[in-house]
């Protein structure tokens, strides 16, 4: 819903980043691919890391999408003689890889069907999602290592650049996710709170992603949890990072026509709905933090806003601000407690609420 900028402060933090991380996980990778045998499928997913290593690790959101893709590839581009949990498929597995690659053969007993694999091998094209399933399992066994162990035991112990760091100098206030909870970071040394990181591609699904930047997005405990290992990819979910502030926008739909008189006893919840207009490139992100039903709990502060239009008249507002020498940003902060510039909407919950209603019903 907010927008995380990738401004002068981002990039600053990004590039500590990689330099922080990037020799510490490369010389492993490296160590790694070199004790295997070049003809091994281990050997050919670390290079793929290794070449791609950097913009694993800060390539932004579009990039990431195009490595998930090119990971996805890898999955199904190795030869099924040389498939890591050959052994365990059972014969009917066999017999679906031999339909899937128009092979007619029927042998009595498993090792028959390996044996006429083998010496086809070369006519084995296609893989079926089994095959797919056990290489993202091995994949994973192998990326754990590299990655997910970094991000769980070894990131913390970073002097200088752990976790707290990297969530303080996002210089985000409230969850990009849901714009509804504070994020703050309070890191003294006996009293060290922080806000949760979530992966935005899972790292249970993409493990080789565990560490890169633009992956981590610091946000509320609910909104983790409820997007738990959702796989954003497959989901087409938008990233904070490509986020509009025009994808969302608040208005009041009033249920009576008398809801606009002054009388303040019509100036009740029942009388209007809250409606979340959206584009449909953030659908997803819609069901996946169920924002639209999120907000309709906030309908006090929509009846706060109506009220004071009453009070806040176009006249008091345009005499405040010659009173008190005001720009339109400080006298809406000031009457209204929240901030109008978009780069500012993260510092307090709800802040694209109150503003997009106040615009709607003319308080701005």
């Amino acid at each position: 819903m907010i927008n995380i900028p990738i401004d002068s402060k981002n990039i600053k933090l990004r590039d500590t980043h990689i330099q922080k991380i990037y020799f510490r996980i490369l010389r492993p990778l490296i160590r790694k691919r070199n004790s295997i045998p070049i003809v091994r499928i281990e050997y050919q997913l670390l290079n793929w890391i290794i070449l791609n290593i950097k913009d694993i690790l800060i390539g932004d959101v579009s990039t990431l999408r195009a490595l998930i893709s090119n990971y996805n590839n890898l999955l199904t581009s190795f030869p099924i003689v040389s498939t890591f949990n050959y052994k365990k498929l059972t014969v009917k597995d066999l017999e679906t890889i031999l339909e899937e690659n128009n092979l007619n053969f029927r042998g009595n007993k498993k090792r028959d069907y390996q044996r006429y694999l083998l010496q086809n091998r070369t006519r084995v094209t296609c893989l079926n999602h089994i095959l797919t399933i056990q290489y993202r399992d091995k994949f994973y066994e192998i990326l754990e290592e590299f990655f997910i162990k970094f991000y769980n035991d070894k990131w913390d112990k970073i002097k200088g650049y752990d976790r707290y760091f990297f969530v303080m100098n996002h210089n985000l206030q409230t969850c990009p996710y849901c714009n509804r909870n504070y994020i703050f970071t309070v890191n003294k040394k006996k009293n060290r709170l922080r806000p949760e990181i979530d992966h935005f591609y899972p790292k249970s699904i993409y493990p080789f992603l565990a560490m890169s930047f633009y992956n981590l997005i610091p946000c509320c405990q609910i909104c983790n949890h409820t997007k738990k290992d959702k796989d954003a990819f497959k989901d087409n979910l938008k990233s904070p990072y490509e986020m509009n502030f025009f994808d969302f926008k608040f208005k009041y739909k009033p249920k009576n026509i008398s809801f606009y008189q002054i009388n303040k006893n019509k100036y009740v919840e029942e009388r209007f709905d809250i409606i979340l207009n959206k584009t449909n490139s953030v659908e997803t992100n819609d069901e996946y933090f169920k924002l639209n039903l999120l907000y309709e709990q906030h309908k006090d502060i929509v009846l706060d806003l109506l009220l004071k239009k009453t009070i806040y008249t176009k006249s008091y507002i345009k005499e405040l601000k010659e009173n008190f020498k005001l720009k339109d940003d400080e006298i809406y902060r000031f009457l209204f407690c929240n901030y109008l510039k978009d780069e500012d909407l993260h510092k307090r919950p709800l802040s694209k609420l109150i503003r997009d209603i106040s615009k709607d019903i003319g308080l701005i």
